[in-house]
């Protein structure tokens, strides 16, 4: 029913004649190609009138062939050759005249029909594809069984188990993170004593870290906080990071940082068993951020420092936590970090999982 190729020139001469846009958008898709030739859109009633000598018939599957075998030719020529031409669909399976007459004069591409073949296809689904080319054809001449509804149940399947391992692909485990506390040797001497050495507590996730079994109270303008842990190994600077209801306990304005970026920070007063200090600086409330690994990153296609959102589906408290940074290095295990305040408003625990969400997701 619908036109094919048509002169520009010939639709701008019917809207000029007065045809609407929607009666030009009718005439081309609803009331044009073999149903505007012969009054039918039915290949099988227009060959039979064409055999009872309906000259339009006739003109209609001559004007039909003409446009296959032209195609044929054209994308012959873009493609540098043909290796097959299947005929499929309600014609190119069941009309034995219309693949006849679309393969005459296409000899040059190697495409050579055999006729007895031709006109003893009958397709079923145990043997859903015929060959009708000669022994010895260049170009194999192929018809084939039509299933358009297992097509589009194979291309639904195949997009939605691509998005089922994407999602898998951008899952990210969670770890709660409650108060903690980096020391350097020097802050650890003043609070335990001298050449005192940390005990491990617990294995973390990233490599190397661990939390430990000795713990110091933090000290601020408004109150104090006690039992806070200590994370091994020592580092170069002092670092204590909490979250924002520690800040309103100790009366403490913490910025939220990156773990490291100290610069106009805070300080703090910490107090241990064996004494205390008073650190210039410091406190941080820590910038939730996902570790992972080089190739972590690569995979799912993110950068070092870049800003991602995590999706978390959490009975009842769904969230969207956005401004989540990505921080990449070969010795680090994929694991998405959150405070206790975060987690806490959202319903999570360590272990759950959330989903990343880039740009655009």
């Amino acid at each position: 029913t619908r036109a094919g190729d048509v002169d520009p020139g010939a639709l701008l001469r019917l809207l000029d004649a007065g045809m609407s846009p929607a009666q030009l958008h009718e005439l081309l898709n609803y009331r044009s190609g073999l149903l505007g030739l012969t009054g039918t859109r039915d290949m099988r009633d227009i060959e039979r009138r064409a055999a009872e000598g309906d000259e339009g018939c006739r003109l209609a599957i001559t004007l039909y062939a003409h446009r296959v075998r032209k195609y044929i030719g054209a994308y012959a020529a873009i493609m540098g050759g043909v290796d097959a031409i299947a005929f499929t669909g309600g014609v190119g399976e069941n009309s034995a005249l219309v693949r006849h007459r679309c393969m005459q004069r296409l000899e040059f591409l190697g495409a050579i029909l055999d006729e007895d073949r031709n006109r003893d296809v009958k397709l079923t689904r145990a043997t859903p594809l015929a060959e009708i080319s000669e022994e010895g054809s260049r170009t194999r001449l192929l018809v084939v069984l039509a299933d358009e509804e297992l097509s589009m149940v194979h291309t639904a399947a195949t997009l939605l188990a691509s998005q089922v391992q994407r999602a898998r692909d951008l899952r990210v485990p969670i770890a709660v993170s409650a108060r903690h506390a980096h020391l350097s040797h020097a802050t650890i001497a003043k609070l335990f004593g001298e050449a005192h050495q940390l005990k491990v507590h617990g294995a973390l996730s990233q490599t190397g870290q661990y939390s430990t079994q000795e713990t110091l109270s933090l000290i601020g303008p408004r109150g104090r906080i006690d039992g806070v842990r200590l994370m091994g190994p020592p580092r170069q600077s002092d670092q204590i990071e909490i979250s924002r209801s520690d800040e309103f306990a100790l009366g403490i304005d913490a910025p939220v940082r990156i773990s490291g970026d100290l610069a106009n920070t805070p300080g703090v007063t910490l107090e241990g068993p064996k004494g205390r200090c008073t650190l210039a600086r410091g406190v941080i409330c820590a910038r939730r951020h996902i570790h992972m690994s080089t190739a972590d990153a690569e995979r799912i296609g993110v950068e070092d420092h870049q800003s991602v959102a995590v999706r978390v589906d959490s009975e009842g408290r769904n969230l969207v936590f956005h401004d989540v940074t990505v921080r990449v290095s070969p010795a680090f295990r994929l694991e998405l970090h959150l405070d206790t305040d975060e987690a806490n408003a959202a319903g999570l625990k360590s272990g759950d999982v959330g989903e990343i969400v880039l740009s655009g997701g």
